[in-house]
């Protein structure tokens, strides 16, 4: 594989006559970066986390957790505003715990080395990065670089248009044989080569769009804007979206196809989900899914671990719309993996699961549709872009 400019392309090694490195004296250290503290209000800031051992309760103990072993902590407020909030910490491990945190604040240090406490019951999240190695004041972390397959393009005045990860194309077997009737019968498809959204798109993105088009910004239900992924949208509204994002970066931005989505979110499987066919414990957000969030609302985008191919939430948190027009089997589906239209098309399928919806409607096969105008608190969407093999484009 041969990374060039913002793409991965095939090379195959008969090609090349050769190749040269260039001299690089001076390697930039990786950027310092603290924990990500982030409130109930939308405000962010980043700082250090000083507070190490956590009392926390759980539905059937009360446990110390060292924060050096976490990597994420989430919250969400409940409608009694006298109880604490419901708070969900991921380890670096991958082990999940959720209750409610037994105390009043947090301690933190800022870059100045300002000492600060910041209320528990203030905080939406706290993301960790720091390696607590010997306790070092510096903010050294664990530096990750992404992989070679996910790129951003740049707009024409500077700013960033969504994180993409690029995918190979290949064939694979579309739909469930135990599924619903509209994922029958399955069928062999091979979609190209095409890049896809790592995420949702969210409100931030979407908001971007929205001051641009001089359009009315979608309703966030009070569940915060940011980093949620955008709902209150409808097919229409997302095709919009793509054709801003393609002019803004001259580059061909579009909805995936239904084959395409699939495709991506099944990521080389072929069981009900992703990471398998039981739904397991916080592995997305769906009712039933047993999250921070489950039944209540949309998570931040990124909360749940990605797919092999690089990409997040594709099983739940909200539907994403798809290019494609329904169709109630895949019949006359095209071989190539290309959007099914029909003249007047009523609805438009959309993809995925949401919050609202139990574990059957997040399987990586199952199809929902909606009216195109049509726009719902469940309701998103991510974007794919063309990939011109052997260009950099």
């Amino acid at each position: 594989m041969l990374r060039v400019l913002d793409a991965t392309l095939p090379l195959a090694t008969s090609d090349i006559a050769a190749i040269s490195f260039a001299p690089r004296g001076i390697r930039p250290s990786p950027r310092q970066t603290p924990d990500v503290i982030k409130s109930y209000f939308g405000d962010q800031f980043v700082a250090r986390v000083l507070t190490r051992d956590l009392l926390f309760k759980t539905s059937s103990s009360i446990e110390i957790i060292d924060t050096g072993k976490i990597r994420f902590i989430d919250s969400i407020a409940l409608p009694d505003e006298e109880e604490m909030p419901t708070t969900q910490i991921t380890l670096v491990d991958g082990a999940i715990h959720q209750g409610q945190l037994m105390l009043d604040y947090f301690q933190v240090e800022t870059a100045d080395a300002v000492m600060l406490k910041i209320p528990v019951d203030t905080l939406s999240g706290i993301r960790f990065a720091v390696s607590r190695e010997n306790d070092k004041a510096d903010f050294s972390h664990r530096w990750e670089q992404p992989p070679p397959s996910m790129f951003q393009d740049a707009m024409v005045d500077g700013s960033l248009a969504p994180e993409m990860v690029i995918i190979q194309g290949r064939e694979f077997l579309r739909g469930d044989a135990q599924g619903d009737s509209d994922e029958r019968p399955p069928t062999a498809v091979n979609p190209g080569t095409f890049a896809m959204g790592v995420f949702e798109v969210t409100f931030n993105e979407y908001d971007q769009f929205c001051a641009a088009a001089k359009c009315n910004m979608p309703d966030d239900e009070g569940w915060g804007r940011g980093d949620n992924p955008v709902v209150n949208v409808s097919w229409q509204d997302a095709k919009a979206y793509t054709e801003w994002l393609s002019n803004k970066t001259r580059k061909r931005y579009r909805l995936p196809s239904d084959a395409e989505w699939e495709y991506a979110a099944r990521a080389g499987t072929d069981t009900k989900y992703w990471w398998g066919d039981e739904t397991g414990t916080a592995r997305a957000n769906c009712e039933g899914c047993k999250s921070l969030w489950d039944g209540a609302q949309i998570a931040p985008v990124g909360k749940f671990a990605a797919n092999p191919f690089g990409l997040h939430d594709t099983a739940g948190n909200v539907f994403e719309w798809v290019e494609d027009c329904f169709h109630d089997s895949f019949a006359k589906a095209p071989a190539d993996g290309a959007p099914l239209e029909k003249p007047g098309c009523g609805k438009r399928v959309i993809r995925g699961g949401a919050w609202s919806f139990p574990p059957k409607e997040i399987r990586s096969a199952n199809r929902w549709r909606d009216f195109p105008s049509r726009r719902s608190d469940d309701t998103g969407f991510r974007v794919a872009r063309d990939i011109v093999l052997g260009t950099s484009e």
